[in-house]
Parts: C-alpha cells; structure tokens; sequence
C-alpha cells in the first residue's frame, strides 16, 4: 500500500505569513502542507505568489505540497478566476485542489452542476484532479446534496474533499459517508470538535482513530490533513491519534 501523506492545514494558523505557516507545521514535525488560495496570510495565490517561489520555500522547510484549496463556487461567480487557480495548481507540481459549493441559497444547483462539470473538465485537461469540500450551511452538505452532485455533474475527474469536522457540525456521520462515498474520497481534512466548536484532538466527540481505521481497511491511500487548533499545533496527542495510531504502526506513512 501507498505511503499516506499526513498534513497539516495552513487554516490552522491563519495569520503566519508563508514562511512562518511552513516553519511551524515542518518544527511539528510534519512532511507534507494543506495550502488555501485565500483566508490565511500564508495563501497561495497566482496574484500573490509565483509557482517557483512556493517551490523554492517548500524545499527550504523540507515540506512537500499534499493540496490546495481555491476559491468557492458561489452563486453567480466568474469561472475564469477558479481556472486561472486551477492552472497555478498544476503548476505546483499537486495532483488536486479542493473546493467549496458556496453559501447555500433558495436557488436549485443547477448553477453548481454546470460550474462543476466545467472545471472538472479544465482541470482534467491541466492534469489534476478536482474535488468538492462539503461545509456546514453549503450547497454541498448534506448526503443528498452529495447524491446530487455527483449523479448530475457525472464526470470521473470530480472527487469528494471529505471533511470530518463540517460533517459533524452538520450532525451527520462522517462513517455512514465513507461507507457510502468511498469511491469518490480523495482526501481527508481531520480535527475534533465539540459541536461545531474545534477542540484539541482527543478532547471532543470525533473518534479520528476509528475513522483513520476505517479508512485504512477500504485501502485508502491519499492524503490525510490535520486541522489541528493553533495551540495543538504540537501536542503529542494529535499525532498519536493520527500518525502513531494506526498510521505509523502499519508502516503507512
């Protein structure tokens, strides 16, 4: 089996700039970052930042890009924006980004299918995959909403950016999704929670070990991102739960 690339979310320090989001995850002894388009200091952007810079800084730090997440799909949004981060993507040497549905309206996803099924094609044609990120209050958050998606956009370069957390706040059960959804998970964002409140891993109600177990046993093998709280950055009880248990005992990453 493929080794699986454990990460860590630059989301969880929103406001270290690039160098600082990459010193602290690789000082937490992490190999691979989650990198966003938007919301954090340390974003990816093509407006912000050259494809060659962000490589020259992941090598610094001994980091390796596991994904990027880009712009959402809201209501009435310009697609060429989402292509031109698409396009930066591949140039990032990444195999996948990751999106959101936007806000969910009054409005059917009609809009969204069709978005969908144009950026999957134009990320296919750039050589990456493209995968839509279920959100609490989205137009992709429920397991009908899922359903719907994937049924009517049909196309096999779209994937499913499973996020436990979202899914938690949205009292579904993020087991009964990988039973129904495996097919289609090509990355993992993991953290704990209270509710829809981010706790420390190990102190919330999200059993991250049976769901990294579960995971293992259908033969998943793409990344896993960690979201830990900022003041979790470090603890050893986030990596025992995610990376010694049962990661690194089965010799997976």
């Amino acid at each position: 089996m493929a080794k699986i690339a454990l990460s860590c979310s630059t989301s969880c320090i929103p406001d270290h700039n690039r160098a600082e989001a990459m010193q602290a995850i690789a000082d937490a002894g992490f190999k691979f970052i989650e990198g966003y388009s938007f919301g954090t200091e340390s974003r990816l952007h093509p407006e912000v930042v050259f494809a060659d810079q962000v490589t020259q800084d992941l090598y610094k730090y001994g980091l390796e890009l596991s994904g990027l997440n880009i712009s959402d799909i809201s209501v009435g949004c310009n697609l060429t924006g989402i292509k031109m981060e698409i396009e930066y993507a591949a140039s990032l040497g990444i195999n996948s980004v990751n999106l959101k549905g936007g806000s969910r309206t009054s409005r059917d996803m009609n809009a969204l299918v069709n978005s969908l099924r144009v950026l999957a094609q134009h990320a296919q044609d750039h050589g990456i995959s493209i995968n839509v990120r279920n959100c609490h209050g989205n137009r992709v958050e429920t397991i009908e909403d899922l359903e719907t998606v994937f049924e009517q956009v049909g196309h096999p370069n779209l994937g499913l950016a499973l996020d436990v957390g979202q899914f938690h706040s949205s009292k579904i059960d993020p087991a009964y999704v990988i039973d129904h959804f495996f097919a289609k998970i090509r990355v993992v964002y993991l953290r704990d929670q209270i509710g829809s409140r981010a706790v420390p891993f190990g102190k919330g109600e999200i059993d991250s070990h049976a769901l990294v177990a579960k995971l293992l046993s259908k033969g998943y093998n793409g990344p896993i991102v960690t979201e830990p709280d900022a003041t979790d950055l470090y603890c050893d009880e986030c990596k025992r739960i995610v990376m010694q248990n049962p990661l690194t005992e089965l010799g997976l990453i």
